[in-house]
């Protein structure tokens, strides 16, 4: 029994010890846990304080207005990269170009230089612009009515070798002489020269470089290329002091579609138009007031060139082919004036000069296909010879001569085939009744006739006046014709000439 319980004691103490080994076990990998992220949030706190270390230590004595170079001989290289992103606007009136530019400015600034390894392996922090020395880089050709200095009120990133990288996009509203002369196939380079202002080549040298991969078009101007060209420059107020500079050229081509359906189109259709005007008859009354309303109209459509365009002495060649339009629809309004005037003129003054005769009705009416002679033939009387040979040799018949040849009137007497008794007229009767002789009677009437005929004659004699002027007036309107279609031909051609050159 002695023996069973000292088993039983034995068992015991080994249970007990392989409990407690076991709760050892958990307690040292507890400790061994929380170590570990005491040493983990030390580390954490370590970088923050470290950081705040490094500022510390770099901006003690920074001093923000002076140069960052021990050497005051030394250069500061500045790069400048410059990405168009979009062109906003381009005012050609007031020669202006608004334009989103990502600007990337870097250089190295001697004082903000760190090892790495003693500040927790921090390899860049990241400040505010205007904590450290900035290259007073300016754009030359600034068109902005308040000059703002775009590299302030920034965040740059100061790399642990003194590199500094600047970088943020700006809106630069710059000048740009703008050439229409070919517009709207026109082409247009902007410069946009950046340098610094006040120190000069030996103080700060500019290089640059360009991108136009993030360049987006805004729907009327596409982007050619973006170029640069770096400058040394002397200037008249420090004479031999050299100035550095980088000129990026902004090459924009514009798109046309829109000027060609709103401006030129319409302008074609109405010189086409105004060719109806020389076809449209005078009578109408019509031909004056079309010429108007198309003169009218390309006078709208200069005004609305003349937005497009800056003011100066230079038009383009859209605008020479809208005066030169304008002249020929006035041409067009002269010859439609002098028609009308002609065909409805007055021609009581007497009758055509013969020069005007032999050159517009015999000459130019002839050759422009206007209108021709007809052949004159003689009159030929429904009446045979020997019937005419019985009438002059009866007694019964007078002869009178009339403007239009001899008539022949028959005597009425009393014994006569034709005697007035044969007519039923009643006036004839009453003139039987007259006591006088037939012969006056004959006579009288014979005036009356004269005076009948003459009266005809004068108005036929108009009605030929008036039908040769009638013809002068559409020869007149014809060549007009030709000239303004000769005219409109050729500025045409030489418009779209170099329009294409």
């Amino acid at each position: 029994m002695a023996s069973t319980f000292v088993t039983s004691c034995v068992g015991f103490c080994t249970v007990a010890m392989n409990y407690c080994s076991c709760i050892r076990v958990v307690m040292y990998s507890i400790v061994i846990l929380v170590f570990f992220t005491i040493v983990a949030s030390s580390e954490e706190t370590g970088t923050s304080i470290d950081q705040a270390r490094l500022l510390d230590d770099l901006f003690d004595k920074y001093n923000p207005r002076i140069r960052p170079v021990y050497n005051r001989t030394t250069q500061t290289q500045v790069q400048m990269m410059l990405v168009l992103a979009t062109i906003i606007d381009m005012d050609e009136r007031n020669q202006m170009l608004l334009s989103n530019m990502w600007v990337t400015l870097i250089w190295h600034d001697e004082f903000l230089r760190w090892n790495t390894d003693d500040y927790g392996g921090i390899s860049n922090i990241k400040v505010v612009s205007h904590e450290i020395w900035l290259p007073d880089i300016v754009l030359y050709n600034n068109a902005d009515t308040e000059y703002k200095n775009f590299l302030i009120k920034q965040t740059a990133i100061v790399y642990s070798d003194g590199e500094v990288l600047w970088a943020t996009p700006v809106i630069f509203k710059s000048s740009c002489s703008v050439d229409v002369t070919k517009f709207p196939f026109d082409m247009q380079n902007c410069s946009m020269k950046f340098g610094p202002w006040q120190h000069d080549g030996t103080e700060v040298y500019m290089t640059g470089r360009s991108d136009v991969t993030e360049y987006e078009s805004d729907g009327q101007w596409d982007l050619i290329d973006l170029t640069l060209d770096e400058h040394v420059e002397y200037y008249p107020d420090h004479p031999g002091v050299p100035y550095t500079d980088v000129t990026y050229h902004v090459i924009l081509k514009r798109r046309p579609v829109y000027f060609i359906v709103n401006l030129m189109l319409p302008n074609g259709l109405f010189t086409i138009v105004t060719v109806t005007v020389f076809y449209l008859p005078p009578e109408s009354g019509e031909k004056i007031s079309l010429s108007i309303t198309i003169l009218l109209s390309l006078t709208v459509f200069q005004l609305v060139l003349a937005d497009f365009m800056p003011p100066s002495s230079y038009l383009p060649f859209l605008g020479y082919y809208f005066v030169t339009a304008m002249l020929l629809v006035c041409l067009s309004l002269l010859s439609s004036v002098l028609m009308v005037t002609l065909h409805f003129g007055n021609t009581e003054e007497g009758s055509m000069p013969d020069w005007i005769k032999k050159v517009f009705l015999d000459f130019l009416s002839v050759k422009l296909n206007v209108y021709k002679q007809p052949k004159v033939r003689p009159y030929q009387a429904n009446i045979s010879q020997s019937r005419v040979q019985e009438i002059t040799r009866t007694p019964n018949y007078l002869r009178a001569r009339m403007s239009n040849g001899d008539v022949l009137v028959p005597l009425m007497r009393k014994d006569s085939k034709h005697s007035y008794k044969d007519r039923r007229a009643p006036g004839l009767r009453k003139i039987r009744a007259n006591p006088c002789d037939e012969s006056e009677i004959i006579i009288e009437l014979l005036g009356e006739l004269q005076r009948v005929a003459r009266y005809h004659d004068m108005k036929r004699r108009e009605e030929l006046i008036k039908k040769d002027w009638k013809i002068v007036a559409m020869v007149i309107d014809k060549i007009f014709l030709y000239i303004y279609i000769f005219g409109s031909t050729i500025t045409t051609v030489i418009f779209f000439y170099e329009m294409l050159n």
